[in-house]
């Protein structure tokens, strides 16, 4: 199976177009379903969007460079070229294929999984972060300008874009970062296989509590939206905290995992 094609079938799923079933095979399904998809992108962005881009680069469609969630010009020439290519590698292009580790899952009947980078990390870590901003930080400012900052302060380190698969502000809008495809940059030692999604605080944090000692009720309601997500896109075994794995107060409470996971998880 190839991790690029079920890349781009999990990618055209979850944008409501029909790519057959996500198990990395080329076939009619897939190919007819990219096509509509292709034929009706307009207005298409997000998460989806960044794993197609990600997954054509990977299949030699595309040049390597910063990628948009935003459906461009480029990205619909790349797809065309590979459905006229039957979904063929382009000559050069350094495809990897996935190990399926068995791994546990979570439901009874839960087979999905979400790989991440070349060499197919399977996804099971969960990371709670803050964004560990002062009092008053959001005020007179659009969440896209708070995340713009933040974005700015991880380029800053020298990595190629923000660090997080997503920032969650105090309104409860989630704004998207890394693919879930992508190897993060939250965790030293855990990036690979893992999920880091960071939340803003209406308060600095300057000694650990309850959430509610720094996040809003819809801040914290959406946090357990995304995990809820992300249980059922991979078996997630695990949910903590940034400071289980540095000495660090975020995300400014200590993460007990059945309080953030979705009923049924085990």
């Amino acid at each position: 199976m190839g991790e690029d094609i079920r890349l781009l079938q999990t990618a055209a799923s979850a944008l409501n177009f029909s790519a057959g079933p996500a198990d990395g095979l080329w076939g009619p399904k897939t190919r007819a379903g990219l096509q509509a998809l292709r034929d009706a992108h307009q207005g298409r962005w997000g998460d989806p969007v960044l794993q197609i881009g990600r997954a054509l680069i990977d299949l030699g469609y595309l040049a390597e460079g910063p990628l948009s969630r935003v459906w461009t010009p480029e990205l619909d020439r790349a797809l065309g070229a590979l459905i006229a290519a039957d979904g063929l590698p382009r000559s050069g292009a350094v495809i990897e294929v996935a190990p399926q580790p068995p791994g546990p899952v979570l439901r009874p009947g839960h087979g999905n999984q979400l790989f991440q980078g070349r060499a197919g990390h399977l996804v099971q870590l969960f990371v709670i972060h803050t964004a560990a901003t002062p009092t008053g930080w959001v005020r007179g400012r659009s969440n896209a300008e708070l995340f713009a900052e933040i974005r700015r302060w991880h380029l800053a380190n020298g990595w190629r874009d923000i660090g997080y698969h997503g920032v969650i502000f105090p309104d409860g809008e989630i704004l998207e970062g890394r693919a879930w495809g992508e190897i993060g940059a939250h965790v030293v030692g855990h990036n690979a296989g893992s999920l880091g999604y960071s939340m803003v605080p209406i308060r600095t944090i300057t000694r650990m509590g309850a959430p509610e000692d720094f996040y809003t009720d819809a801040t914290l309601s959406a946090m357990r939206g995304v995990i809820a997500r992300a249980c059922v896109r991979t078996p997630i075994t695990r949910i903590a905290g940034h400071n289980e794995f540095a000495a660090k107060l975020c995300p400014g409470f200590l993460v007990r995992p059945e309080d953030w996971a979705p009923a049924g998880w085990a």
